[in-house]
């Protein structure tokens, strides 16, 4: 899986598209994995094309976090839609990632 990615000050920003599902939860993991491991330690995940994700994905988004912490990173997410958000509520996965409206904001956050 081919993930769009870019840099901006110092910061990796993936842009996930679509559903983070059982599907393809696995070659996400794979992708950000390789990030991480080739030195990557700023996440900033743009969820403005994702129209859904399940526990699968949500879990991905756990063991990044925890991978993170371990090296001083971090991850952050912005445009999140509303029915997303409330997932990310529900389940308190916003107590663990920063959620941000724009991009702007969440770089402001590193």
């Amino acid at each position: 899986m081919t993930i769009p990615t870019e840099k901006q000050k110092n910061v990796v920003i993936v842009a996930l598209e679509g559903e983070i599902n059982v599907n393809n939860a696995n070659a996400t993991r794979e992708a950000l994995t390789k990030l991480l491991t080739s030195g990557e330690r700023k996440f900033l995940i743009d969820f403005a094309k994702v129209s859904f994700i399940d526990s699968s994905g949500l879990a991905v988004l756990i063991e990044m976090v925890q991978r993170l912490s371990k090296v001083n990173g971090k991850l952050r997410v912005f445009n999140v839609n509303s029915k997303i958000r409330e997932v990310f509520e529900i389940v308190k996965i916003h107590k663990l990632i920063g959620n941000y409206d724009s991009r702007e904001a969440a770089l402001g956050d590193f």
